[in-house]
Order: C-alpha cells, then structure tokens, then sequence
C-alpha cells in the first residue's frame, strides 16, 4: 500500500489533481476510473459543449439523469434556504426550474458551475474507491472532496498577496469536502442574484459532508456574509469567511476565531 499522485490539465476548464492510497498494483487503475468518471460527468455537466444540461436549457426541460437530479435538487434546496443568494440561473434571477414528477422543467438558462465540481469531485473519490484505493483525495479545480480513512492538510489561501503567499489556515479533512469562492484568482466575478450586482465579499471558504454542498454553500457565504452561517449549520457545515475586519467562523463571531476550524 503506498501514496500515488497524478495531475491532468484542462479538464472542466481547470485542473483535476489526486492523491490515493492504494496498492502499487492497483494505483493506474485507479486512476483511469478517476478520469473516466470525471469526463462522463463533464458530459452531463458542461455549458460549453454538448451536454444534457444544453440540451435541458435548449429544450425547456425533459426526464433528467440520476446525477442531474440530484444536483437540480440541491439547487432548489440552497435557493430556499438562502433567500436566493445561491441560484442556479444567477444571471436571471426568480423561478428557474421546478420539478413536475420524473421531469424537470427549465424556466432559464441554467448554469451549474456552482455545483457540478463538486459533485464531479465526489463521484470521483468514489469512483477511486470501487477502483480499489483505500483512500482518496480529489481537488478539481479548487474543490477538494476526500473518503477513506485517515485525514489530509488543506491550506487556505489569502484572498490577496503574492501567488507564493502562505496559506492563512489550514483545515484537517477526514471525509467530505472543502471549497472556496473569493476574489483571488477572477475579482469580483461573483454575482449576488438577488440584486444583480457583483457581491462584495473577500473570501468563504466551507467544509460539509460534501464537496456538492461545500460548493454551493461557499458561494452562498460569499453572498451573504455573516448571514450564511445559519445556513451552514442548517446543512451541517462550518466555514471561514475573511472580511476586511478579520475572519469570521459564525454569526456572533469577530475577530480571529478561525481556530475552531483548525
């Protein structure tokens, strides 16, 4: 049993990374059962080639996959429970899709990317798992899940400062996910659905059972700010928000608290 690691470029636009214990034997296949289920789900997943999320938009709807209704559901769910701070058609705002039995309806042009790596993440650490590794570590393009026992160091990094800056925390994750939303890598790039304008936040960073609920609820704290942490207890995750006054680990929190998360 040894630690394996291996890095692809351009997928999903960004950067699939993985870390697995496993067997010498096994370590390949693990890897191409990573990759393979990663590109299957791009498939579904993608607004910038074909995909059954298109071809729902294009449609108005249809019968949707397993994997695609479940992170439709997770969106409604994060909508209602942030007031819309979290939408999975940001650029539209109101109703965007309701289910009607085994289909969906779309009402507007949907946009998952603050979901799908995340859930890509996870199926994949399941995916290395049921290949044969003990466990395992996926960071796709900043959104990091784990399974298996034991546990990895995540740094967080500061939302301004050089590329070589150190990370500010680091969190221990056992098993589920950890992601970030900020405006260190695009700007103010996030919308604030409610209102239309860029929201003004400098960095949330959230681990849940998840990396499907990190995603989406890291992007929720970014909007919401210290609003959103009862909404991270309401799904059972805890996060970081940095603020120009210091970083924040709840609602009643100020100043350097962020030890909790250590």
């Amino acid at each position: 049993m040894g630690r394996y690691g291996a890095r692809w470029e351009s997928i999903l636009g960004s950067f699939l990374e993985v870390q697995v214990h496993v067997p010498p034997w096994k370590a390949q296949r693990v890897f191409q059962a990573i990759l393979r289920e990663v590109q299957r789900l791009e498939g579904l997943f993608s607004r910038h080639r074909e995909s059954e999320l298109t071809r729902l938009v294009r449609q108005g709807g249809g019968r949707p996959s397993p994997e695609m209704r479940e992170v439709l559901a997770t969106a409604l769910a994060l909508q209602e429970a942030t007031g819309g701070a979290f939408h999975p058609a940001p650029f539209h705002g109101g109703e965007a899709l309701r289910f009607r039995g085994d289909e969906v309806e779309v009402l507007a042009p949907l946009d998952l990317d603050g979901l799908a790596k995340g859930y890509i993440a996870d199926r994949a650490t399941q995916a290395a798992i049921q290949a044969g590794a003990r466990s395992a570590l996926v960071n796709l393009g900043g959104d990091l899940a784990r399974l298996g026992p034991g546990k990895a160091e995540v740094g967080v990094e500061q939302p301004l400062g050089p590329d070589n800056t150190p990370p500010i925390f680091v969190l221990h994750l056992e098993q589920g996910g950890v992601a970030t939303s900020g405006i260190r890598h695009k700007g103010r790039h996030l919308l604030d659905p409610r209102v239309g304008q860029p929201a003004q936040g400098l960095q949330a960073t959230v681990q849940a059972s998840s990396a499907l609920l990190a995603d989406g609820l890291a992007k929720a704290l970014f909007v919401l700010g210290p609003e959103g942490f009862p909404v991270l207890q309401a799904f059972g995750a805890r996060g970081l928000l940095l603020t120009p006054q210091g970083p924040l680990t709840g609602p009643h929190a100020g100043g350097n608290h962020a030890e909790t998360l250590l």
